[in-house]
């Protein structure tokens, strides 16, 4: 069920995409493009597993009026060195403390969705395609993500026998005993809300900045020794500035 859905769902957005695409490249609407970078912000629980990372794509848009502004975005972050990999544990056969030196945590995300920036208020809406002029946006989309989690080298816990250590003959687990590479991964959906400014550079030129939080139907397996739960939906913020080109009739 849950794959069907995911199937009827990106060829719907595909379709949309397809459609706004040709009426874009057809010159028969207004519209634009851009290019963005910025950060990506883990939140609960994924941000015990991950640091900030960054984050960057672009975007196609379709100028409705001065209402709202369709827009195709494509983006793509990647967190390295993941803080399972650092994380300590406790070993029950001695009760010290230990970590995985040889343990690495990345964690790669690609998105294709489609956003509606929308101008409230009399004033703001009229505002904009002017030098020095700025307008206020509320932002709501949707799309699908691939995401792909990769742990490896991390040390089994669960050992009842470890190695003697030569020097103080005391016992010590063995750190070449490592668990099985870990993967998770996942194509699903997501959807995001934010608040927004664009101020412009030209009739033409604009610079766009935006904050958003975002919502992924997806999970992280629990890491019980580590004292890490399951992270389930994944919750992010990201922050980010961009510059846009628009071509007006």
């Amino acid at each position: 069920m849950r794959v069907r859905f995911l199937k009827w769902g990106l060829l719907s957005l595909s379709l949309a995409i397809l459609v706004l695409a040709g009426d874009v490249l057809a010159a028969e609407v207004n519209w634009g493009f851009g290019g963005f970078v910025g950060l990506n912000v883990p939140y609960r629980q994924m941000s015990d597993r991950y640091s900030t990372a960054k984050k960057y794509g672009g975007s196609l848009n379709y100028v409705m009026g001065q209402t709202a502004t369709l827009e195709i975005e494509y983006h793509h972050s990647q967190f390295n060195n993941g803080k399972l990999a650092t994380k300590p544990f406790v070993w029950a056969v001695n009760k010290k403390t230990y970590t995985s030196p040889k343990a690495n945590s990345e964690m790669t995300w690609k998105g294709l969705g489609l956003n509606a920036m929308v101008f409230p208020g009399e004033k703001n809406k009229t505002r904009g395609y002017k030098p020095k002029e700025y307008r206020f946006y509320v932002l709501v989309g949707g799309g699908f993500y691939r995401y792909r989690s990769t742990l490896s080298g991390m040390i089994y816990p669960a050992q009842t026998k470890g190695i003697v250590d030569p020097v103080t003959k005391a016992q010590e687990i063995d750190p070449n005993v490592v668990m099985d590479p870990q993967v998770d991964q996942r194509y699903t959906l997501a959807a995001n809300v934010g608040l927004g400014l664009e101020g412009f550079l030209t009739d033409n030129v604009s610079i766009d900045v935006r904050g958003r939080y975002n919502l992924v139907i997806g999970q992280l397996r629990p890491m019980l020794f580590y004292k890490v739960n399951e992270a389930w939906p994944i919750m992010m913020f990201d922050v980010g500035v961009g510059l846009k080109f628009y071509f007006l009739k």
